[in-house]
């Protein structure tokens, strides 16, 4: 890296002429790519079935060896290096997950420490690190085997047990495609929260469009043989596609995709009438007559969203806490690195038709609705405007 070269700039994965053609095939999987892939930043490979995103993810740690070409890490060509020390540099996250049953969870992240030959107590003192990271209490989970969780858990799991050794390059192939929709988008979430604290240098692959534009700095659209059809920002490929197949595979909705690339955290919130747990019933229902809002929020000690309460609860109250009255209001919370489109799934089904905002510890931020997210549609078309006024104006 030069002076003047920013972390930014440095470039940690180098792809040239990467070929891979398999025996009795008459036309390459992956066709000559040439790819930078910048320190520091998430890429998502994304394209339709067949197109070799996952086949030039292997070769990039060589699971799979390319026919020709180079892979440069970190400025190294490590095209003919040991295969072996090179995957123990690059941490690679499955789909299916792939922890061994036999251990449990803190040998299942010790894996590629043990083999490099860290002492114990640097061993223990990283998987409970990496297990405190990934939200998981090292005391309660260190010891369990990988049955005893569930599905989400135990891929936030195989996250750690892939930065097991702190490696520069992350790899993941899929890793949230077998997860169920609410799962998955805690887990995006926990990613870009890790993301934000680690910088590390991660290629992804996708065949979801949606989560490349929620996980990406910049995306690889790839069309058959891993030829790139545009490689960019997620804004710039969502508001100027290179050509037919890329806006074909955006498909329609493009506005509404753009709202994957707006984050909770940049929107002002709105805030809600809450009381906390020790109010009373009829101190409650006054605070309800003077607001224009049809419910309260509770709050727990810790100021953790607790129930819902509208005024046929607090009239039947007679002598129960808050904490026993209502409906639970622990659904349909967004954390601050949640995406507007994220938002905007839970608002379909949200009991008051508000998302609860509450920070990485569950503590209460404020709320958002409908019309902010029509607000923010708003801007973003007027953005687009002005940005199409601008180039014709530098193009006259």
């Amino acid at each position: 890296m030069t002076d003047t070269q920013t972390q930014d700039d440095r470039v940690m994965i180098r792809l040239e002429g990467l070929t891979k053609r398999y025996p009795g095939q008459s036309r390459d999987a992956v066709e000559s790519l040439d790819l930078e892939i910048h320190e520091g930043e998430i890429v998502v490979f994304v394209g339709p079935s067949g197109c070799g995103k996952t086949t030039t993810m292997k070769m990039i740690n060589r699971i799979i060896e390319p026919s020709s070409g180079r892979i440069l890490l970190d400025g190294e060509d490590v095209t003919r290096a040991n295969p072996d020390e090179l995957r123990r540099r690059i941490g690679y996250v499955i789909q299916q997950i792939g922890l061994f049953p036999h251990l449990t969870i803190g040998e299942n992240i010790a894996t590629v420490p043990r083999l490099l030959g860290w002492s114990k107590d640097r061993i223990r003192a990283r998987v409970d690190e990496l297990l405190s990271m990934v939200g998981m209490p090292p005391e309660e989970y260190r010891d369990r085997y990988p049955k005893q969780l569930s599905g989400g858990q135990q891929q936030r799991i195989g996250v750690a047990r892939a930065l097991g050794a702190d490696p520069a390059v992350l790899l993941m192939d899929e890793p949230f495609g077998a997860i169920d929709p609410i799962t998955r988008d805690r887990l995006q979430n926990e990613l870009l929260r890790l993301q934000s604290e680690m910088r590390k240098t991660i290629v992804f692959v996708t065949h979801d469009i949606d989560e490349a534009i929620k996980l990406g700095d910049r995306i690889a659209i790839l069309q058959e043989g891993s030829r790139i059809a545009q490689y960019d920002t997620p804004e710039r490929i969502l508001t100027e596609p290179a050509n037919d197949f890329v806006a074909d595979f955006i498909g329609r909705g493009a506005s509404l995709k753009r709202l994957g690339l707006t984050r909770v955290s940049d929107v002002a919130l709105r805030e809600w009438p809450t009381v906390a747990f020790d109010t009373t019933s009829e101190d409650a229902l006054e605070l309800l007559r003077r607001v224009p809002e049809s419910a309260l929020l509770v709050l727990d000690p810790e100021e953790r969203p607790s129930r819902w309460l509208v005024a046929r609860d607090l009239r039947e109250a007679g002598t129960r806490p808050l904490s026993e009255l209502g409906t639970t209001a622990d659904d349909h919370l967004v954390q601050p690195r949640a995406t507007l489109s994220d938002v905007l799934n839970e608002l379909i089904t949200a009991r008051h038709s508000v998302s609860v905002v509450v920070s990485d510890a569950g503590v209460y931020q404020g709320v958002l609705d409908f019309e902010q997210i029509h607000e923010a549609i708003r801007d973003m078309r007027a953005t687009a405007v002005d940005r199409v006024r601008e180039d014709l104006r530098g193009a006259s």
